[in-house]
């Protein structure tokens, strides 16, 4: 969310490197979702854990068939309803409802809340004509990040990070100056040009907001101490802290050379 505010600030969301951050983002954050579903199942027994972990996977998948027929029918007709009414209260209140219903339904099936969170957005995306909805829970989405924020902060515990800073530099090197070596040669793999590399590199030296989700599960299954939930933690936040000075530095660098490739190219 943070990468894709620094692009729309930048008016870079069109462009060819703002289209590939935003879609490797949004299939890390695919994959964290499912990823939150699986995790669990490596805290137990050893024996049989891959096919526990692919039954729970092929759950999910089934869960998602009857989420889709939603998209297609009762969703669509509901939000259209309450748009019918030109009352942006309800129609918030019944977008949010459909989100929280969703969410409870796949933590009632036994998955993560975040899966049914992002099954909620696939439903109501379903609805082409709908895309209003956006925009009516933008200012929600901004009130939640803040507060999502502000209780990560609350986890953080500086005592602990004192006793790793080790720990917490090499998650730092490792997340800025690894990702970054790896995503300019993944870019230069599928043929794209050495400054678009540089450029989607770039946005991506930072963890996004689900892979706190994702170690707080892996804690609860008692697969990371409380030291590597802590020092996760606040390497992320420094992480997307740097990324913001990252991208602005690198992006200034980059589009005048990009801008001139382009018109080499036509």
């Amino acid at each position: 969310m943070v990468l894709a505010r620094l692009l729309a600030d930048r008016h870079a969301m069109g462009t060819g490197y703002g289209r590939v951050m935003i879609g490797i983002t949004l299939v890390e954050d695919i994959a964290v979702v499912f990823m939150t579903v699986i995790i669990p199942i490596f805290s137990g027994p050893g024996e049989g854990r891959f096919a526990r972990a692919a039954w729970t996977l092929g759950k999910a998948a089934l869960l998602l068939v009857p989420l889709v027929f939603l998209a297609m029918t009762v969703v669509p007709k509901i939000l259209r309803a309450a748009a019918r009414t030109k009352d942006q209260e309800l129609f918030l209140l019944i977008a949010i409802a459909i989100c929280l219903v969703s969410a409870g339904i796949a933590q009632a099936l036994g998955f993560s809340v975040a899966l049914g969170a992002f099954l909620a957005g696939l439903s109501i995306s379903g609805a082409k004509d709908l895309h209003e909805a956006h925009t009516v829970l933008i200012p929600l989405r901004d009130a939640f990040v803040a507060l999502f924020f502000v209780s990560l902060g609350t986890l953080v515990v500086p005592q602990v990070i004192i006793h790793h800073l080790q720990l917490l530099g090499v998650m730092l090197f490792l997340i800025v100056f690894g990702k970054f070596a790896i995503w300019t040669g993944v870019m230069r793999l599928f043929r794209y040009s050495i400054w678009t590399s540089i450029a989607v590199a770039a946005g991506l030296t930072q963890i996004g907001e689900l892979s706190f989700i994702l170690v707080e599960v892996a804690r609860k299954s008692g697969l990371v101490g409380e030291e590597v939930f802590t020092a996760t933690l606040a390497a992320s936040l420094f992480s997307i802290f740097l990324n913001v000075f990252i991208v602005r530095g690198v992006l200034k660098w980059v589009e005048p050379k990009l801008a001139a490739e382009k018109m080499a190219a036509a």
